[in-house]
């Protein structure tokens, strides 16, 4: 089958899209992925047997035609120029099967399914309006008012219309996939989908991307004697990392060479507000903002860690979701400190791979972290959670997963 898939970011680097199109490739399909371009990359570019085809993002409003194009995004969610740009693909390549990733071009592409007589996957990443919620209430009015595509997406796509839009998604698409049993029932439960068509792909790993045989990156600043507690991902409120940094300043009190190693970037008012914060504790000095780093560099970064935390606040998106940085962290043996959202305390409470603590608590948190600084105790949780990844949690399952749902298809063609 030739697959087509849509992206509304830009690629790389999104790993769950080089995993998915590697397992379709892998099983004989033939991928085109469409992205967001930005002004330096080239609009079209083969990664790892992928065709890689870029609609430059600074194109997509410009001039009256862009104009003309983005009202009709607004006023359907269906945009002109992504569906163009398949039917054009279509007529060079014939494709036999849409894969959208994320929820904002799923609209589109049920229409462009409807016109090609194609079957039609949704992606859905994560639970979309929420995490939506999350950012607006993060960057606030001002700051949306200063970039224009960001006030559009506000107003126009308010969570109210993104989960209306989710909804009737989900019962059109002729195959739903997301990350975690959670968020599956979330689809059967709050969209209407039918049971047979929402199936669960999760963000587990490829395990000889996270060989344990790695060191450390040269870019520390403290030393192989140190404590290390790491996060790595997206800085933004509801991963609550001011919670962990609470949490971590509880742990330094009776653990003076702890470190604690932030790895990821964010919005730059909410990271000061995080320096700030570990200023105002008195442990700033023991902290380090990395700053974005290459995905290849992760292992690394998890190399000189001791404990990993995954710290989500509970709010209706972390309820739903799990981030790949789990399941990297079992997959390299180390221990994990995760906060009580659904899928991430079902997960480590059945893997015993860590501890789980009551999301926004710093001092259960802190607690955790102290258990955690008796080697015996951290060697049992790495250990259980690699023997989890070897056994269960790993991409060479899911990916059969997302293998099969593709042959269903062909089946139902």
């Amino acid at each position: 089958m030739h697959v087509c898939m849509l992206l509304p970011e830009r690629f790389p680097p999104d790993i769950r899209v080089r995993k998915e199109a590697s397992a379709l490739r892998a099983a004989g399909h033939s991928i085109t992925l469409l992205c967001r371009g930005g002004p330096d990359e080239r609009s079209f570019e083969r990664i790892d047997g992928i065709d890689v085809e870029r609609l430059p993002a600074g194109e997509l409003f410009a001039g009256l035609s862009g104009l003309a194009d983005g009202l009709r995004y607004v006023t359907s969610a269906v945009h002109p120029a992504w569906r163009r740009a398949v039917v054009e693909l279509d007529r060079q390549q014939p494709i036999d099967a849409l894969h959208v990733h994320d929820l904002p071009l799923v609209q589109t592409g049920i229409a462009i399914g409807e016109d090609l007589e194609i079957p039609v996957i949704a992606d859905l990443h994560e639970n979309y309006p929420e995490a939506a919620r999350q950012i607006q209430r993060m960057r606030g009015w001002g700051e949306i008012a200063r970039d224009p595509e960001a006030l559009v997406q506000r107003v126009a796509f308010a969570p109210w219309r993104l989960k209306r839009l989710e909804r009737t998604g989900v019962q059109r698409a002729d195959r739903t996939i997301t990350v975690c049993e959670e968020a599956r029932a979330h689809y059967l439960r709050d969209c209407g989908g039918e049971p047979k068509k929402v199936k669960v792909v999760a963000n587990t790993v490829d395990r000889e991307a996270f060989d344990t045989d790695v060191g450390p990156p040269d870019t520390l600043s403290f030393g192989p004697e140190a404590f290390v507690v790491s996060y790595i991902g997206n800085f933004t409120r509801h991963r609550g990392l001011d919670t962990l940094i609470e949490g971590f300043a509880e742990l330094t009190e009776n653990t003076p060479e702890a470190r604690l190693l932030l790895v990821g970037k964010g919005n730059d008012s909410y990271v000061a507000g995080l320096e700030a914060l570990a200023r105002s504790l008195g442990i700033r000095e023991q902290v380090q903002f990395t700053g974005w780093v290459a995905f290849d560099d992760v292992p690394r970064y998890l190399a000189a860690s001791d404990v990993a935390a995954v710290p989500h606040a509970a709010t209706p998106h972390t309820e739903t979701t799990v981030p790949h940085k789990l399941y990297q962290a079992m997959a390299m043996g180390i221990p994990v400190v995760v906060t009580d959202v659904a899928p991430l305390a079902r997960i480590v409470g059945h893997t015993e791979s860590g501890l789980v603590v009551p999301a926004g608590d710093g001092a259960a948190l802190g607690t955790a972290l102290a258990e955690l600084t008796d080697d015996e105790r951290a060697a049992e949780c790495g250990e259980k959670g690699k023997r989890a990844v070897d056994r269960e949690y790993n991409w060479e399952r899911d990916g059969r997963r997302l293998r099969d749902l593709y042959d269903g298809l062909r089946v139902e063609g």
